[in-house]
């Protein structure tokens, strides 16, 4: 078999904290600091093939989700296939529970990502590609 074709690997783990131990989360995050890819945006070249590795890892939110705005992706659930299952925007994903995405930026320009829940992106859980340029 062949493995997946190379691409920009990005590895993004949701996750939530809950700061006064009452059992409810008060910040999510995309890679544990709440807001960081909003403030450092991840670069990304047009037209480049970008896998991103998604696992949730969020506590006491039994789903969390994730959307990107002007793109569709490719995924591939828990990783365990060649062929992807699903081509769209927004997916919904369970505690522990991981998956494969994969797209390509046509064009240049800052593009949104976040939960699809509007607490957790007002938390912390939301970012941005920054698309420049062609990829060589």
């Amino acid at each position: 078999k062949q493995g997946r074709p190379p691409a920009r690997e990005l590895v993004m783990v949701m996750n939530a904290f809950d700061m006064n131990f009452d059992g409810e989360n008060e910040v999510y995050a995309v890679n544990t600091v709440a807001f960081h890819y909003a403030k450092h945006p991840i670069r990304v070249r047009r037209n480049e093939l970008v896998r991103i590795y998604l696992v949730n890892l969020t506590e006491f939110d039994p789903i969390n989700s994730i959307h990107i705005h002007g793109n569709f992706f490719h995924v591939y659930r828990t990783g365990t296939s060649l062929k992807p299952v699903e081509f769209t925007d927004t997916i919904m994903m369970c505690q522990a529970e991981r998956a494969i995405l994969e797209l390509r930026f046509p064009f240049a320009g800052q593009f949104m990502f976040h939960a699809h829940q509007s607490e957790f992106t007002e938390l912390g859980w939301m970012g941005f590609f920054e698309v420049t340029g062609d990829a060589v």
